[in-house]
């Protein structure tokens, strides 16, 4: 039997609603014909996505919907954290921005409230990219970086700002080339760059695994892409680019330590002169509004930033962004600047599903 579309709105009265959970394994066809007549799906609200969480983090996706004669009237995608130190729901692991679906303002608030006041919600529950009302916490720290690429080709360079116009000139007056695949070769030559960054930013890498396994996932549909920028056949700066529908998402970006200026910008704007008129968004991702100098970088390749709150219960958790580290965050930061780089992928093997 097909499954119903989606109501347009919620009946006024609430008499007969329930809060369920379901196993994705089980209610995953539900909730994908659900969500995909409501606005507001992103790639994390998809199979794939979830596919990648489950085999990469062993993560166990929940489908928690609210109901109203057996029809869902909004619902969310939610996960326990693999993390040491807490089993809040979270959604999801190691996902920016994976909001509640509603086919209105009133399925939502009913929503959150019902999830509230769940027994599964009594160890905390944390959900990106929602401004939820109490008994909810609600920060506001992290902006949500897009372009619109609606626009004219001319209306996206003309966006740029000037200094990424003249490092760009640079770059290609220093020999600087672009180069574009989807081969496990460029993959292995992009993970390289990535444990360099990562390394150099203190934090542990992903691991091979998950690139690779987001390779067997996204690439065979054409859903992923991986840029180069290089120098005298040297990488120096990497991106690798995912595809949902008419939005792209640029998920992992790395360059060298003496990665020339103005590299990093020639990739984002092949980019953009490449899906040009083929897609409607360019998700540029989170970013801590304290970090002034990646907000900047992305500000001048013509993005614009839109709050993405975090909701959680019972309250928020002392360090959010791993940008800003602190405590311990901030201690094992300092350790990984100093580690060999042999050692530093070895760590991100280990403990990388243990901190998202």
């Amino acid at each position: 039997m097909p499954f119903a579309q989606p109501r347009s709105e919620m009946p006024q009265s609430a008499t007969g609603m329930r809060l369920r959970f379901s196993p994705f394994s089980e209610a995953g066809e539900r909730w994908l014909s659900f969500a995909s007549g409501l606005p507001g799906i992103e790639l994390y609200h998809r199979r794939r996505w979830v596919e990648l969480l489950r085999e990469t983090h062993a993560t166990d996706t929940q489908v928690a919907t609210l109901e109203y004669d057996s029809e869902i009237a909004a619902g969310c995608l939610l996960a326990r954290s693999p993390g040491l130190f807490g089993r809040r729901l979270i959604s999801l692991p190691d996902t920016e921005s994976c909001p509640p679906l509603a086919v209105d303002d009133r399925a939502l608030e009913k929503f959150l409230a019902l999830l509230s006041e769940h027994q599964l919600a009594r160890q905390g529950v944390e959900i990106h990219g929602v401004q939820a009302p109490p008994p909810w916490q609600t920060v506001n720290l992290f902006a949500d970086w897009k372009i619109d690429m609606r626009r004219p080709l001319e209306a996206l360079h003309s966006a740029l700002d000037r200094d990424v116009r003249r490092n760009m000139r640079h770059a290609l007056a220093r020999g600087i080339k672009v180069s574009q695949d989807s081969s496990l070769n460029y993959l292995r030559r992009f993970y390289l760059l990535h444990l360099a960054t990562r390394s150099r930013l203190g934090m542990p890498p992903r691991p091979f695994s998950y690139l690779k396994a987001m390779h067997r996932i996204f690439a065979p549909s054409g859903s992923l892409s991986i840029w180069m920028a290089t120098r005298d056949d040297r990488d120096v700066a990497g991106l690798l680019v995912l595809q949902d529908g008419e939005a792209l998402y640029a998920k992992v970006n790395a360059r060298s330590a003496d990665c020339p200026n103005g590299a990093n910008h020639l990739i984002f704007v092949d980019v953009m002169d490449h899906f040009a008129g083929r897609v409607h968004t360019l998700h540029l991702g989170r970013v801590d509004t304290r970090n002034r100098g990646l907000s900047e970088f992305k500000r001048r390749l013509g993005a614009v930033a839109s709050p993405l709150p975090y909701a959680y219960l019972p309250r928020a958790p002392r360090n959010i962004s791993s940008e800003v580290p602190v405590g311990a965050t901030k201690l094992l930061s300092q350790v990984v600047r100093r580690l060999p780089l042999w050692t530093t992928r070895v760590l991100g093997a280990v403990v990388y599903g243990f901190l998202i």
